[in-house]
Formats: structure tokens, sequence, C-alpha cells
């Protein structure tokens, strides 16, 4: 009896009396080890705190405790850095101290908020988020700003974490007042992050009136005007070493405000597996031969149209059931070269009938015989983005032609360079061909 009186009484995560830690909010697909993983923290101490009974089974929505972030409270969040922040204008945004916002994240240097990093932010319930934007005019001073944005001048230098109102600079972007016609600065949309080998992403800036210019990894990509925003989709190379890259867009609005964005951006892998060793007729791989028909597709599928003709996500070009005999980026090696090509598209094997039909509305481009790709038919969805179907054993449509999505235009064969009857379905995008059935998934941009 003595001992356990004087012995010192341990508490555990599983008492009752559970120490002051952030909160989590469950989102679908989340697992225990995926939420231990974006935390950094351990899945045997997240079960304990929070006395899961069945790790297996999560409720979306469920408030999880977070162990191992001491000092910091409310509610958690996991969201990738996006176009043109910093970390001191997640900080303004998110009403946070830059300081927490290091904490938080263990990190010590700002070249760590690259674009498409994910960081983990923390909002009190009485938090308010001054998360309104604008930019601070040249010809005005800070105090008719205020008058103008419904705030006191001490209001909008504290809320972008200034001592003093004179700390403020003209064009530097703030937060906490109302936005106006005159000051608002453009909103971004910067779809797929972070960047994968394979995938598709977007940029879109609200304004029509305005010009764009983007450059990734030395490759200048077109924006389009599109029902009334500005618009670029460009994949990202499956081949595409994994790694940091130089991100700039420049860009002008309708009042001739010019605004230019240089960052790091994080392309990760598409952890793409290598397919068995191909067998093939070896005058198929003479570049005499493929690097013409390269030429002619890139040629074909270079314009970029400015409507967007398909609606919502892609369909399928077979009937069902339906059955995948190669998939997108696995790596290849033909006549036991080394691995150093990769699968442009996706294999559609015979599963229910030949019949290869249009996945999105469009205009034929190409209908005709090639030398690796058989019989080939491309479609021009729009904005840069074209689907081709090649090995066809009949094509059924012609160039020029309007199609709908669901409209037949051949059937499958094992034309050209072919191991046996399957459609290969490729989707192209700003001149890199990306993963189709991302397309059936997703609705872009």
């Amino acid at each position: 009896m003595l001992i356990l009186l004087i012995s010192p009484i341990k508490t555990t995560y599983g008492q009752s009396s559970t120490p002051d830690l952030p909160v989590y909010i469950v989102q679908p697909g989340d697992t225990i080890n995926l939420i231990a993983l974006k935390f950094n923290t351990n899945s045997a101490d997240l079960i304990a705190v929070n006395n899961i009974s069945d790790p297996n089974f999560l409720q979306v929505n469920t408030q999880l405790l977070i162990p191992g972030i001491s000092g910091i409270s409310g509610i958690l969040s996991y969201t990738p850095v996006n176009l043109g922040e910093t970390p001191e204008s997640i900080a303004k945004r998110n009403n946070i101290e830059l300081s927490s916002l290091y904490k938080l994240n263990k990190i010590t240097s700002p070249s760590e908020f690259f674009l498409g990093a994910n960081i983990i932010l923390a909002k009190d319930d009485d938090q308010t988020n001054l998360n309104s934007e604008m930019i601070m005019p040249s010809k005005i001073t800070l105090q008719e700003l205020a008058i103008s944005s419904g705030v006191n001048t001490w209001q909008i230098t504290q809320s972008n974490q200034k001592m003093y109102p004179w700390q403020i600079l003209p064009k530097e972007i703030l937060t906490g007042g109302n936005n106006s016609p005159s000051n608002s600065i453009a909103e971004f949309q910067f779809n797929g992050l972070p960047l994968t080998q394979g995938e598709t992403a977007s940029i879109i800036i609200d304004s029509a009136n305005g010009t764009a210019k983007l450059i990734f990894i030395d490759k200048e990509i077109d924006f389009v005007e599109n029902e009334g925003r500005l618009v670029a989709i460009f994949g990202v190379h499956a081949l595409q070493e994994p790694g940091l890259y130089p991100f700039h867009l420049e860009y002008s609005d309708a009042n001739h405000e010019s605004k230019i964005i240089d960052q790091m951006v994080l392309v990760q892998s598409g952890f793409y597996p290598q397919d068995p060793v191909l067998y093939v007729d070896p005058t198929t791989l003479d570049e005499s031969i493929t690097l013409p028909e390269d030429e002619l597709i890139f040629k074909v599928t270079s314009n970029i149209t400015p409507d967007k003709y398909w609606d919502g996500k892609f369909i399928k070009p077979v009937d069902e059931p339906s059955c995948i005999k190669s998939w997108f980026g696995n790596r290849r090696s033909y006549n036991d070269q080394p691995y150093n090509k990769y699968h442009t598209g996706v294999d559609f094997g015979i599963c229910a009938n030949l019949n290869d039909y249009a996945p999105a509305d469009g205009t034929i481009v190409y209908a005709g015989p090639l030398t690796i790709r058989g019989n080939a038919t491309i479609i021009d969805h729009g904005l840069g983005v074209y689907s081709g179907f090649w090995h066809q054993e009949n094509i059924l449509v012609e160039v020029g032609q309007k199609i709908k999505a669901g409209d037949l235009i051949g059937e499958i064969g094992s034309t050209g360079r072919s191991t046996g009857p399957h459609l290969h379905w490729e989707l192209i995008v700003n001149g890199i061909q990306v993963n189709p059935l991302s397309w059936l998934e997703n609705d872009y941009p």
C-alpha cells in the first residue's frame, strides 16, 4: 500500500485527462497511417490519444487529437503551397504568427515553402480569418486605403504582421480589407499540385482582359481566353526526373498591373513499374521511321484551339466490360534494349467488342494509316487537348468531322507496331502525353 501511495502516477493518452493538443478533422480517403505521415507523428500514439478501438475504420469528419505538436492548438489543416505564396503571405492570410507557422511545420528556411509542398496550418475556433486580399496602391496613402476598405489603419497593419504603418510598401499584397475592383488582386487557381510525372495540371486566372505567360522547365506554355478566364492546361512528362524545378509566371490584368511570380515547384514520382520486355519488328524501332512519325503527330497536336469542346469528365473509349492490358507510364524495353521508353497511353483489350468511341466532344484532325501507330485517329478537344487512337482495324470518321462523346469512331485492331489486337488510347496536353485515366476521374481544367 505504501508503495502505491508514493509512486508517481503516469498519465497515458488513453485516460480521460487528455493533453491540450491540436485537432484534425478526418477527410475522405484518410487512414491512420496517412494522417500520422501528414503530421510527422506516430501511428501508435495517434491511436492511443484518441482511444481508437479499430484503426481500420475512420469516420469522415471525426475530430482526432494530434500528438507530437507542442505549443499549438486549434484545428489543423493540410494543404499544398499555392501559386505566388510565401511564408509571410501564408501567415498573413491565415492570421497566424510567422514563427508559429515555422514551428508547426518544423522547418528553418523559406526555401522549404516551394510550390506544391504540403504545409500544416492551425486555426482557433474563434480566430478570424482575414483572407481578403488587395494590392497596396502606389498613389494613395494607407489611411485612404483603410477608409475605402471599411477598416482602420492599425487593423491592416496588425493583420499584415507589421509593427508600424510605414512598413507597408506600395504594390505589397495585403490581407484584412474588403476587396474593390480598383485594388483587388487576380484570383489564381492552380489545379494538380503537387505536380506528378505523367499527370495533368492547369492554371486559371479569373480575368479575360489581361495577358499571361508561363514558363515551366524551359518550356513556354500558352494561356488562352475561355469563358471570361485565362486558362493554361499542361502535362508533366512521364520521364521528367522528380525534384524541384523553376516555375515562372508573368501576369498583367485589365488595369495593366503587372505581377511576376518565380517559385520552385516540386515534381514527384508517378511510381511507374516496368513492363515485360516487348519483342517487335526491328525496323519499327528505326529512328528514320519513328522520328518523322513523331514529328507528324506533334505538328497535328500543336495547335491550341481556344474553345473548350468537352463538358465534364471524359468517358471510356470502349464498351463494358472493359479490360486494360497495359497502363500509362509503364517503363518499356523493346527487343532487350534498355528501359528508356515508357507507355504513352492506355491499352484496352477486346473484352466486349471491337468498337471504340470518342471519349469527349471534339473535331477529327487526323484519320489515316501510320507505320508505327497503325490506323490512327486524332480528336481535337480544344484548349490544347487531343485524343489519339492507334492500331485500329478500321477508321469510321474523317478529318473535319464534328463528333460527340460516345460517337463510334473506329474498330479495335492490331495494325502498326503491335503485338496483338488492342486499342491504344493516348491523351496529349500541350504537346505532352498524360495519363488518360485521370481524365475519367477529374473535370479539367
